[in-house]
């Protein structure tokens, strides 16, 4: 059986103009995350093409030098959630006058409110743009790399990802047959620099739900309690 591991990127700069790159506690945890990794024999090494998941790599290697070096797939990549709110704002401010605020006076439970509500929209293909990735769209793409991802994986190997809550969601998501709203909303609890981990039992090394067993997820048992995040 071949294993896969599905690695969160570390805290990103949440709250700053630039979001897309590691806190100093988001390379910290990655760093931790190499020194849990120095043990597992890993034989290819992936990261989506995001700034905040390249970081997390890197700094995982610091501590983990046998790690190999990443190969990025661009299937990785989290869903357009920037994106999402800069065009579906107005639509929202019209449901919700409320939120009109966030641009005179935004907080972050007024931030955090509006984006709950775009991504349900999102998820449930109810709201959509051109320009902006679908739903459908973003499980097929990650989907698509995850087809790459088994088929790198050999007999018995053992493959390291790191990408994004989207992703991870999508992945464990298809194990069990799940919607796209319900792979989304299953990687809304998904932690900073979490593990979770997949089973492969196949021989032929294609993606396959009924081949594939989800051992491990969102584990943080290899950071302190004091490194534990969510956002």
């Amino acid at each position: 059986m071949a294993t896969i591991l599905l690695i969160r990127h570390g805290q990103a700069s949440y709250g700053q103009a630039d979001y897309d790159k590691l806190s100093a506690q988001g390379i910290e945890q990655a760093r931790l995350v190499g020194t849990w990794l120095a043990d597992q024999p890993i034989d290819v090494l992936f990261a989506g093409p995001l700034v905040r998941q390249q970081e997390t790599a890197a700094y995982a290697r610091e501590t983990a030098p046998n790690l190999p070096a990443p190969v990025t797939l661009a299937g990785f990549a989290e869903y357009p959630g920037f994106d999402m709110v800069k065009a579906f704002m107005p639509k929202l401010v019209e449901e919700d006058p409320e939120l009109a605020m966030l641009v005179a006076k935004p907080t972050r439970e007024l931030a955090d409110r509006a984006f709950k509500t775009i991504l349900a929209k999102w998820t449930r293909d109810e709201w959509r743009i051109e320009g902006v990735e679908r739903v459908h769209e973003f499980t097929r793409r990650v989907e698509g790399a995850l087809d790459q991802v088994v088929a790198a994986c050999g007999s018995g190997g053992r493959v390291a990802v790191v990408t994004s809550a989207g992703p991870i969601g999508v992945a464990v998501g298809l194990v069990f047959g799940a919607t796209a709203h319900h792979m989304v909303r299953a990687s809304s609890v998904i932690k900073n620099a979490s593990v979770s981990e997949l089973k492969l039992r196949t021989r032929e090394f294609a993606w396959h739900p009924d081949k594939v067993s989800l051992l491990l997820f969102n584990s943080v048992a290899h950071l302190p309690a004091t490194m534990q995040t969510e956002y």
